[in-house]
């Protein structure tokens, strides 16, 4: 666990996403939650040092931010997107996925359940907590119902996948609204940048991952307008001279399914 500032800490080691908290006079929020039961009842064992868990936020819908909400308290947020695709998940789905991520996590426990969230919202949310202020709002990007979570009295950012170390997970992106999502969080005060995965990083981060993502959507881009079919595109557009892949990299086979999905979006324009 990290301390970021005095009231907000981060778990980035998890087999998943991060997980954060911010600790105040009323009780403790979460954002997004660990997937792996084990790491999430530890968690929030951690969690309850500090205070009772009043809120949870998710940041999306990936089942790396979502499948340990079974294990924490509170009342859970999420934009309404969010909602409808964890309705759908499988959880032979993230026995699947858990199987390359946590092999020791499979089978999921008896007990484990999608547990969906109490409150929706279509585009902003403030929860006021204690002296806290934590501003919701939809930003659309690495998929579609991502949300970001401002707490402008510790100037901290909380961003899910719409921030992340290398390269962007395009999987369900809608890239166009990525960019715009990425522009309108730069004028934000914001201190540290809390990412999907990865490290705190400073406010620099929200450039580097504008960058990134219009590096690949040009690449893409051009590809299509280039008359390029689905298997050229996943031959030539490895985005390897920019984020190599080591030998036996697991990412390699997500790198083809990001570019399927992504050739799909943009044939179609």
């Amino acid at each position: 666990m990290e301390k970021i500032t005095n009231n907000v800490y981060m778990g980035n080691t998890f087999r998943g996403c991060n997980s954060s908290f911010v600790v105040t006079s009323a009780g403790v929020v979460v954002i997004d939650t660990p997937m792996v039961p084990a790491e999430a009842k530890q968690w929030r064992q951690e969690i309850e040092k500090h205070g009772e868990i009043k809120y949870v936020i998710n940041g999306e819908p990936h089942n790396d931010h979502v499948a340990g909400n079974c294990w924490m308290g509170g009342t859970l947020v999420a934009q309404e997107g969010t909602r409808t695709v964890i309705r759908q998940n499988r959880k032979e789905d993230l026995e699947g996925q858990m199987k390359w991520m946590a092999p020791d996590a499979v089978p999921l426990p008896k007990e484990f359940h999608f547990r969906l969230p109490d409150i929706t919202f279509s585009h902003n949310l403030t929860i006021y907590l204690g002296e806290h202020t934590f501003q919701l709002m939809h930003m659309p990007g690495h998929t579609p119902s991502e949300v970001a979570v401002y707490v402008p009295e510790e100037k901290v950012l909380f961003t899910s996948d719409n921030v992340i170390m290398g390269m962007p997970i395009m999987i369900s992106a809608v890239p166009d609204a990525w960019l715009e999502s990425l522009k309108k969080l730069q004028k934000l005060d914001v201190n540290k940048v809390i990412p999907g995965h990865g490290p705190a990083m400073d406010k620099s981060a929200l450039q580097t991952m504008y960058d990134s993502v219009a590096y690949c959507t040009t690449e893409l881009k051009t590809a299509v307008a280039r008359g390029w079919s689905l298997q050229e595109v996943q031959e030539k557009v490895t985005f390897a001279e920019k984020w190599p892949l080591m030998p036996g990299d697991p990412m390699k086979s997500m790198r083809y399914e990001c570019l399927a999905y992504m050739y799909g979006q943009l044939s179609k324009k």
